[in-house]
C-alpha cells in the first residue's frame, strides 16, 4: 500500500490536484477581492505569490513526474514553500489577533528583480493595512484558513517526498526489474 502511495505521489495526477488546489486558493482571494469587496494587505499579496511558486512547482512537478529525482526536488521545493507559507499567514494571523504589535505597510515587499505588484498590480497590488481578514466558512477567519492550507502543503512535500525516498522506484526502474 505504501509503494501505491508513493506511486500516487510522483504521478502527474499528485501534481495536477497541487496546481487545482493553488489555482483555487488564486481565485478564492480574487473573488474576495472583487466580488465581495475585501482588499488585499501586504502579507495578503506575498501570500498570494507564494501560492503562485505552489502553481509553478506543481507545473514542473506534472512535467517532471516521471523522474525519480526531480519528483523528489518538487516535494522539497513544495515542503519548504509550505513553511514559508506557513510563517506568513501565521504573522498574518497573529496580527489579526492583536498578539503582535505594529502592522504591515501598504507597500509590497517584493524583490527589485520580480515586481510582481508592478507587473500584475489587479493580483498583487495590496490596497490596505494588514489587520483584518474576512470570514470564511465554518466560522473561520481567512487568515486561519491559509494557516490550515499552509500546513496541509507542508505536509504534502514532506510526506510525499518520505514516501517516494523510501518505497518509491521510478517507472523507468520498474521497468528495469519487470524485464
Amino acid at each position: 500500500m505504501l509503494k501505491q502511495a508513493a506511486n500516487l505521489c510522483r504521478s502527474s495526477v499528485y501534481w495536477l490536484l497541487i496546481l487545482l488546489f493553488g489555482l483555487s486558493l488564486e481565485l478564492i482571494a480574487l473573488y474576495f477581492q472583487y466580488q465581495l469587496g475585501y482588499g488585499p494587505c501586504v502579507l495578503c499579496v506575498e501570500i498570494r505569490a507564494i501560492v503562485l511558486a505552489i502553481i509553478i512547482i506543481a507545473l514542473f512537478g506534472i512535467v517532471f513526474s516521471s523522474n525519480r529525482f526531480m519528483a523528489n526536488f518538487m516535494n522539497i521545493l513544495l515542503a519548504a514553500t509550505g513553511v514559508g507559507f506557513y510563517l506568513k499567514s501565521d504573522y498574518l494571523l497573529l496580527i489579526e489577533r492583536n498578539l503582535v504589535e505594529g502592522s504591515c505597510g501598504f507597500k509590497a515587499n517584493f524583490p527589485s528583480w520580480m515586481p510582481l505588484d508592478q507587473w500584475l498590480p489587479s493580483v498583487f497590488e495590496p490596497w490596505e493595512a494588514c489587520g483584518y481578514t474576512p470570514m470564511l466558512w465554518f466560522d473561520i477567519t481567512m487568515a486561519e484558513g491559509l494557516v490550515y492550507c499552509s500546513i496541509f502543503v507542508f505536509a504534502l512535500g514532506a510526506i510525499s517526498l518520505i514516501l517516494n525516498v523510501l518505497f518509491g522506484k521510478s517507472r523507468r526502474e520498474m521497468s528495469l526489474f519487470n524485464d
